[in-house]
């Protein structure tokens, strides 16, 4: 929020109560009064204290933030400054974290339940995790120390890294998880079951004044309504994170063993926060296959014996081919299946780097049984196998020692393509090179690779978790682009990258959360304004009007939101529609061409999105101050308090 907003809104409040101080004991026509005094009763400022005190503490308690990273780990002032920030998250906007929660919540249990599936499939040999090593894994529990090969990246000075769920479920996989007790976590564990139960008291008892006033048809303040709100949203929050570690400032380091390493360095390799992509978000993994001598065609990864100099593209909005050899081209209808979870899904054609694709539904990985909420991620396109595009940074991967791994570059080479080729600035004569993938980090990932495809021939439902399948002359395993490792877990990523990576579960449907918590709290506010003019203490008509807009504003919003992400969801003609993307219309490679009705639609999208959350903004502001102002002019019948033997039965 604006400082200056912020700032002003404080003064509005400050001079509402000082405007006509020292007439607390005039009663108006109408009942109202100004500044009602303690100890005759309950008065404002025990009604604001009791209110913001509940207010502030059950939003504090409920925080279990993640592990810090470790520049922050050993400041006290930026833990406070994070704690502080997302007190007044959930002050303003108590349904972001309410999403938050339902979303590692959500990772949490997905991680136990494969974590047993893995268990199960090695015949119970094994550790089976419970729910709170699960949430100690998610929030960023496990780090690792790389070792001095891997320096690839762009903070090449990094040393420790987080290891994700995602890279724990493949460690779990590999039949690597590291061993951890519940007791060891606990015993990092902040929790402080005395305060929580305090401030569950103190929510309880607020709650309950509440309900007795109804009761009573007593007036109740719009600052108690908006109290109540913020207390079921911090019920919900501890039922989510119930289980979940408080305040762990260090993590636990993987077990150092050649197993270990083995995985790191995959995971490494495979990450792109870590990995380091280039400017082009490119990353040279993408372009490297697994290898099975006598399994796999060699037209995937040797080059052919006469190995031409094609003609680039004129422009990187073209399909890279040899038009001025057309009449040798032998071009190949080929398929890929993204890896699910990979960062190419947001951009297939910028990921793939061809002019042109199509969405493609008939391939062995899409007639998988999947998720029905799970997008679609096949695609069609033409390359031609016999004259690749090898970038000349890249071609040292075809010689020894990387020729005799079995993790190989292959023919299909991203850096090769005419957008990558092209200069980043007009200054540029060439583009800068980038440090090959050192021969001991390939080797060691080789090793983990080795024993991943094994497993994946085992287990096939798994392939398209861990690799992107080519579908040409034969299977092509090249490796999925996923965040294995990262500098930390951040504790709510944005709304864009609000999905769970191999979790596959769409991203819309946490989207769905935040938009239901939304409309369940305005739903809230707006009892107080249909109800009794009486019940509740509004100074004026006007301003009563004005609260039901907003909760309505919050309300409405809301509900439409769930039920566009709902509707995205689950009914994929919808997202379809939506997106632009139709199976019988090509991808670009700028996203401006093909996308048939996308373009005016991708528009209102984007209007309507900008204006349903600022109207929630400006609703949402409103409501929260509007409590407090409402006390500027309230009836005497609020500071009543409710006489608790009346419900009592009497003989």
């Amino acid at each position: 929020m604006d400082p200056g907003l912020f700032t002003s809104l404080l003064f509005f409040i400050f001079w509402s109560f000082a405007n006509g101080a020292g007439d607390g004991d005039n009663e108006t026509a109408n009942e109202k009064i100004r500044w009602q005094s303690e100890p005759n009763g309950r008065g404002t400022f025990s009604l604001i204290f009791s209110c913001v005190v509940t207010l502030t503490l059950c939003v504090f308690s409920a925080l279990h933030l993640n592990v810090p990273p470790e520049s922050r780990s050993d400041s006290f002032r930026l833990q406070c400054f994070d704690k502080a920030k997302w007190v007044l998250y959930g002050i303003f906007a108590p349904e972001l974290v309410v999403a938050t929660a339902a979303a590692q919540y959500i990772v949490a249990a997905w991680l136990k339940q494969q974590i047993e599936i893995d268990v199960k499939s090695r015949n119970g040999n094994g550790q089976v995790w419970d729910i709170t090593q699960c949430f100690y894994a998610v929030m960023g529990g496990f780090a690792a120390d790389l070792p001095d090969y891997a320096s690839m990246g762009a903070d090449r000075n990094r040393k420790r890294v987080t290891v994700t769920p995602e890279g724990i479920r493949l460690l779990s996989f590999l039949g690597d998880l590291p061993t951890i007790q519940e007791c060891q976590i606990r015993d990092k564990s902040k929790a402080d079951w005395l305060a929580k139960s305090i401030v569950c008291f103190q929510a309880g008892w607020m709650v309950v004044q509440v309900i007795g006033r109804a009761a009573k048809h007593m007036p109740i303040s719009l600052l108690e309504i908006n109290t109540c709100g913020h207390v079921a949203c911090a019920l919900v929050i501890y039922l989510l994170w119930w289980n979940k570690p408080l305040d762990v400032l260090v993590p636990t380091l993987l077990p150092d063993n050649d197993r270990i390493k083995d995985a790191l360095a995959l995971m490494y390799l495979c990450s792109p926060e870590i990995g380091g992509a280039d400017e082009h978000g490119i990353m040279d993994i993408r372009c490297f296959v697994h290898i099975v001598e006598g399994e796999d065609d060699e037209r995937i990864w040797k080059l052919p014996e006469t190995y031409p100099t094609p003609m680039l593209a004129a422009s990187p909005q073209e399909t890279p081919n040899l038009e001025a050899e057309a009449d040798t081209q032998e071009m190949s209808e080929l398929r890929t299946h993204l890896s699910i979870g990979s960062s190419g899904s947001r951009n297939p054609a910028a990921f793939l780097g061809f002019g042109q694709l199509w969405t493609e539904t008939n391939t062995p990985v899409s007639n998988m049984k999947r998720k029905s909420s799970a997008r679609n991620s096949s695609f069609r396109y033409q390359f031609n196998l016999n004259a690749p595009l090898i970038s000349p940074q890249c071609m040292s991967y075809f010689q020894p020692p990387y020729s005799k791994y079995s993790i190989r570059h292959s023919r299909y080479c991203r850096r090769g393509f005419p957008d990558v080729q092209k200069p980043t600035s007009s200054t540029m004569s060439n583009p800068p090179s980038r440090p090959l993938i050192s021969p001991p980090l390939l080797l060691t990932a080789s090793f983990a690779a080795n024993r991943l495809r094994t497993l994946c021939a085992q287990r096939p439902e798994y392939q398209p978790y861990y690799f992107t399948l080519g579908f040409g002359p034969k299977l092509a395993h090249f490796f999925g682009e996923t965040d294995y490792l990262a500098p930390n877990i951040v504790n709510f990523p944005s709304l864009h990258k609000l999905s769970l990576g191999q979790v596959n579960i769409h991203r819309d449907r946490l989207r769905a959360v935040l938009a239901a918590t939304a409309a369940a709290y305005g739903a809230l506010h707006c009892s107080a304004g249909f109800n009794n003019f009486e019940t509740f203490s509004f100074v004026t008509e006007p301003e009563r009007i004005i609260w039901v807009a907003s909760a309505l504003t919050i309300t409405a919003s809301g509900v439409l939101l769930w039920g566009f992400f709902f509707a995205r969801q689950y009914w994929p003609g919808f997202d379809t529609w939506v997106s632009g993307v139709n199976p019988s219309m090509p991808i670009t490679l700028t996203g401006k061409e093909g996308r048939g009705q996308g373009r005016w639609v991708r528009w209102g999208r984007r209007l309507g999105v900008y204006v349903v959350l600022g109207g929630f903004v400006v609703a949402r502001v409103f409501l929260v101050f509007e409590a407090f102002v409402s006390l500027r002019w309230a009836s005497r019948g609020l500071y009543e308090t409710v006489e608790w033997t009346d419900f009592l039965p009497h003989l």
